[in-house]
């Protein structure tokens, strides 16, 4: 059953129920499935480290925080903190809000990510092409910018090449 719901600068007609069934059919997330390290970092830090704000936000829409569509580690912070980027999926479609024109058209007041919690930020975007267990759904992306930090006992010994073939998963680079 479809729901009207605002998530930070849109409002979106959403189901949860129909969300959560999809989570249930697809597999592991895709930092799970990868095995870099990067990305195993993400795995063992998500979603606990997430806060309360960004894990009732992606609850309220039936998404399975362990199963993200996405992620790319973005780069190291003072601190011990890395930044990643990344999203999530939900049925439904976005009906009003903050226009998505898309890169390199995005400008001023557009395209920008909202602020969820002191370490994540997240925007709403339409998916024009699900696949998968998606296909056929009205689908709307979550996608997030998180700070967490290195919590794997193997420390992060050199910047990640994102373009490397060991950080490629199911056909996706990250």
């Amino acid at each position: 059953m479809s729901v009207r719901q605002r998530v930070l600068a849109w409002t979106l007609e959403v189901d949860p129920a129909a969300t959560r069934r999809l989570y249930r059919a697809v597999g592991a997330g895709f930092a799970s499935g990868c095995g870099c390290l990067a990305c195993r970092n993400f795995d063992a830090a998500r979603p606990a480290r997430y806060g309360p704000a960004f894990r009732k936000l992606l609850a309220s829409l039936g998404v399975d925080p362990r199963k993200e569509r996405e992620v790319r580690w973005i780069t190291p912070l003072e601190g011990g903190l890395h930044l990643y980027a990344g999203a999530y999926l939900c049925v439904g479609e976005i009906v009003a809000g903050r226009p998505y024109r898309g890169f390199p058209f995005a400008a001023g007041a557009t395209d920008v990510f909202e602020r969820v919690s002191e370490r994540v930020h997240a925007a709403v975007r339409p998916w024009m092409a699900p696949e998968g267990a998606w296909a056929g759904h009205a689908v709307v992306r979550i996608e997030f910018l998180v700070v967490l930090p290195w919590v794997l006992p193997e420390g992060p010994e050199r910047a990640v090449d994102l373009a490397s073939t060991s950080h490629r998963s199911r056909g996706r680079a990250h």
